[in-house]
């Protein structure tokens, strides 16, 4: 059996260590917290933006749709759109190439 001060040395560690790690867990919580709110600001801002994107494309009048436009200004479209994108393939295969393999 432990004497008086014996009980009091247990009682005291236990407190201490229980409030130590109550402690470290609230510190965890609160970095959570503060992570979680820098995110939810972050996204606020991104729908804003995202909002205000909306609204322009709203603004837009659409285009008419392809069936009822001829099918040679549509293949003319077409044909342009292709070019454009093999343009824009060759400009980036351009840029990857070591400065040495490149013909300007």
């Amino acid at each position: 059996m432990l004497p008086w001060w014996g009980w009091f040395l247990v009682w005291t560690v236990l407190l201490a260590a229980s409030a130590a790690l109550i402690g470290q867990r609230a510190w965890r919580v609160w970095g959570s917290v503060k992570g979680v709110s820098r995110e939810a600001a972050r996204a606020s801002a991104l729908v804003a933006e995202l909002e205000a994107r909306a609204d322009e494309l709203r603004d837009l009048e659409p285009a008419p749709p392809a069936v009822t436009q001829s099918p040679l200004r549509m293949r003319e479209e077409y044909r342009a759109g292709k070019a454009a994108t093999r343009a824009a393939r060759r400009a980036r295969r351009a840029e990857r190439l070591p400065p040495w393999a490149r013909v300007d």
